[in-house]
């Protein structure tokens, strides 16, 4: 299957995951949502890794490899999604998306910063364009 599949795959499964979280905490706090939500992907993960021998790959890591995963795994799944949590509890989906998903513009800058990627013109104006994108989604 092409790019294109698994791209429309992840957009209709990351638009309809604030949709899932926000009507799971109405009934939660953001820590135990996002504890029993973390437990499930565990779960799939061990039954997708035992099914398709991906498990084994785990045992290639280094140190270095374990520890840059695991602190994004820290800062993306622990803290990114607690604050997530605590944002879409407390306001609109419709509020909270928009602004979540402008990553790509902190990734972007801290890619250059970090990592020496170049910022080109078009990446920049792409930049500038989700940025008034947020802004016009909170105005209006």
């Amino acid at each position: 299957m092409s790019w294109v599949f698994w791209a429309l795959l992840a957009m209709i499964c990351w638009g309809l995951g604030p949709i899932f979280a926000k009507l799971g905490l109405v009934k939660s706090d953001p820590f135990s949502a996002l504890l029993a939500r973390t437990l499930g992907v565990f779960v799939v993960l061990v039954l997708w890794g035992a099914a398709t021998a991906g498990l084994g790959n785990l045992k290639t890591f280094d140190a270095r490899t374990w520890a840059l995963l695991i602190a994004e795994g820290l800062a993306a799944s622990v803290i990114g999604h607690f604050a997530y949590f605590k944002a879409l509890q407390a306001g609109k989906v419709s509020s909270v998306a928009p602004i979540v998903a402008s990553y790509p513009v902190l990734a972007l800058l801290l890619a250059a910063l970090l990592l020496g990627e170049k910022i080109t013109l078009m990446r920049g104006i792409g930049a500038g364009l989700i940025v008034l994108g947020v802004f016009l989604v909170q105005r209006f």
